[in-house]
């Protein structure tokens, strides 16, 4: 992996961004729409000036409608609410929709969903059948169940490595799904390809596309582990794609690649070396080897590494890699497996994408930062400092109260596994945003579960309200009890919305 010579945060122009931030944090300038051009100017052409934060509100400000930009300031700076509570102008006016879902055929309802709802400027919130639960909680968990839907192994979607998941639930069940390590990328078609097969890959990419694009839209996270080559894509950066992506798709092909590039390299020196005779080039080309192997006995043909049947050029079954040919072969490997190979699912994904809102608003981000921005922040250890800053005692509990210092001892020992399932269990979604649990909006609030004076805490499990953020405690008599009924609830409490 290549390292920065110098860090990005070096170029950041800290003047420029608090004046940035302070044209941003104007609510006057959102609600009149005010924004100067030479921000959004300098946030495209000259991203490194602002930090991430300050390009995300950009960012709202100019893709999208002044209520939503101003939801967002609200959201990131509680203090304006307080401070233009008596103001009517500030308060931002999005229309809702609700649909309700089943979660036996979520994928096929969601689709029919983002068909309907998707372009809408609304905000689209879920409620399953049969559940009372509505709001903020089922909303973030549709799009993470639909996001674990999207990797199922039989839609022949992704690369990678088929697995079942740890914790199934209901049809998860014996269910297959898709995992790189690397991060997902979208599998090749070759050009024998079946219409039906590829019109359904299509499908499934654009209505993935709409499905992003209204997570953005309406502050919502995907949990999609996607690879850094699909983020350039998204950026319409698939021009630049070489072979040094392959290892965000592919590491073992790309590294036999790389060794393989080496080779080209040292037959190119060799040509140029005009001391060699025809015969001693011939005899130093017939030298070069890999892993002490000659080209020829590698047994390499113009089919794509992993795909058989994806021939590189035609009659490419039948096309044997020498030295003389290795440099078009490496070529049209890195083309079929990063552009050609994969371009009309990309196509499908921007065509479904753009029906929401166009892709160029991205362009104040790198691609790097894609995923900070869709699926919110990468999983750090939780440390018990942070937690007391962030998370709000409340109803029964103080920052003194056993059970709240328990309950920060033991998240800040989960790992990201049990992180996931602690999330998903108290918000709906298995991510936090960009910021961790000081973003988290409603903050993380705990309160004290109580009982008859004859029932003991201890038989209890916790339990949450997921549209404000709640997590009702009981006050166990030990950490390791919290710890356990902790764990068992978020496994077992996932997939329903009730009453507690």
């Amino acid at each position: 992996v290549c390292k920065e010579i110098i860090p990005t945060s070096e170029f950041i122009n800290s003047k420029l961004t608090a004046k940035a931030n302070r044209q941003l944090q104007d609510p006057l300038v959102i609600m009149t729409g005010n924004i100067p051009t030479w921000l959004t100017e300098l946030g495209k052409t000259c991203p490194f000036f602002f930090p991430f934060d300050t390009r995300q509100m950009l960012f709202y400000v100019t893709a999208f409608d002044r209520d939503r930009a101003m939801q967002r300031l609200l959201d990131t700076n509680p203090e304006i609410n307080q401070s233009d509570s008596q103001d009517s102008r500030v308060a931002p006016r999005l229309d809702r929709k609700k649909r309700t879902v089943n979660r036996d055929e979520l994928l096929k309802q969601a689709e029919s969903v983002m068909q309907d709802l998707g372009s809408s400027r609304a905000m689209l919130e879920i409620q399953y059948e049969n559940e009372v639960g509505t709001g903020l909680g089922p909303t973030l968990e549709f799009y993470a169940l639909v996001s674990q839907e999207l990797q199922r192994a039989d839609l022949g979607l992704w690369r990678g490595e088929e697995v079942t998941l740890a914790n199934p639930k209901g049809s998860q069940e014996g269910t297959k799904y898709i995992h790189n390590l690397q991060g997902l990328f979208a599998l090749p078609f070759g050009r024998t390809a079946k219409p039906a097969h590829i019109a359904k890959v299509k499908m499934k990419f654009r209505f993935l596309g709409k499905l992003m694009a209204k997570a953005i839209m309406d502050f919502r996270l995907v949990d999609l582990p996607l690879g850094l080559p699909f983020y350039k894509w998204m950026l319409r950066q698939e021009t630049s794609l070489t072979s040094h992506d392959l290892f965000s798709i592919d590491p073992v092909v790309a590294k036999s690649i790389y060794h393989l590039e080496d080779i080209v390299r040292q037959k190119k020196r060799l040509e140029q070396d005009k001391t060699q005779t025809k015969e001693s080039l011939q005899y130093a080309l017939e030298a070069l080897t890999m892993n002490g192997c000659s080209v020829e006995d590698l047994g390499l043909d113009f089919t794509l590494p992993g795909f058989p049947n994806i021939e590189l050029k035609k009659g490419g079954k039948d096309t044997p890699v020498t030295i003389h040919n290795l440099e078009e072969y490496l070529r049209l490997v890195i083309f079929w497996a990063l552009n050609e190979g994969v371009a009309r699912q990309f196509d499908s994904f921007r065509d479904g994408f753009e029906s929401v809102f166009p892709l160029s608003h991205l362009q104040y981000f790198y691609p790097e930062e894609l995923e900070q921005l869709l699926c919110g922040s990468k999983t750090d250890t939780w440390d018990a400092k942070t937690l007391m800053e962030c998370c709000r005692p409340d109803h029964g509990y103080t920052h003194d109260s056993r059970a709240v210092k328990y309950l920060f001892e033991i998240l800040s020992s989960f790992d990201s596994e049990q992180q996931r399932l602690f999330l998903q269990f108290v918000t709906g979604s298995p991510r936090l945003p960009v910021g961790g649990f000081r973003s988290l909006n409603p903050p993380l609030t705990i309160v004290r579960k109580t009982f008859e004076s004859t029932e003991n805490p201890d038989d209890f499990l916790p339990s949450v309200m997921t549209c404000v953020n709640y997590l009702k405690l009981p006050d166990y008599s030990t950490i390791e009890i919290m710890r356990e009924k902790l764990l068992i609830a978020a496994r077992e409490g996932q997939q329903s919305f009730h009453l507690s």
